[in-house]
């Protein structure tokens, strides 16, 4: 179930949620950019100037975990992330209907359980400094509820959309 390209991009950012999937990925972008700048800096440091600095590799790998977790939620948005289709494909319309239904249930159950470890993990680790930047840990951590807090949004739209689509249908 592959939607055209255009149609895909028009529908893919309309309304609150589309803006802030749109968001999300604009955000993304910036990461990459930073990261790939920060990293060419370091490379160019080392050899170069033979000097690197000890922030530059910890906020590389900070801004990669962010950009991890952001791509985690653009992926369940666009309906990229891995799922196994073979038997599901087999069965009967029906049977694949509860099956996609079932399967954003059991995500929903997961990201929930990631949202409230991820805040308690905020938590603890706020009071802790990074040993290069002394930045507080808990911002890399920030990433997980915040991931998780747009997977669930983006779940609600899926199973808002497979129910509404599902009544007009009929």
């Amino acid at each position: 179930m592959v939607p055209t390209t255009n149609q895909q991009n028009e529908v893919q950012f309309s309304g609150v949620i589309g803006h802030l999937a749109r968001g999300t990925e604009i955000v993304m972008v910036i990461l990459t950019i930073s990261m790939v700048s920060l990293v060419s800096y370091q490379v160019f440091e080392r050899y170069v100037l033979h000097y690197t600095p000890p922030w530059s590799e910890e906020l590389s790998v900070y801004l990669m975990i962010w950009f991890g977790m952001l791509g985690i939620a653009a992926g369940v948005r666009r309906g990229t992330h891995m799922s196994l289709h073979y038997f599901a494909d087999k069965m009967p319309k029906s049977v694949q209907s509860v099956l996609e239904i079932l399967k954003y249930v059991m995500i929903l159950v997961y990201v929930s359980v990631l949202l409230w470890q991820g805040i308690v993990l905020v938590r603890l680790t706020i009071p802790q400094k990074s040993a290069a930047m002394d930045l507080s840990i808990g911002y890399v951590y920030l990433s997980l509820p915040v991931s998780a807090t747009l997977i669930i949004i983006y779940v609600f739209e899926k199973l808002y959309n497979t129910f509404f689509s599902k009544q007009g249908a009929k």
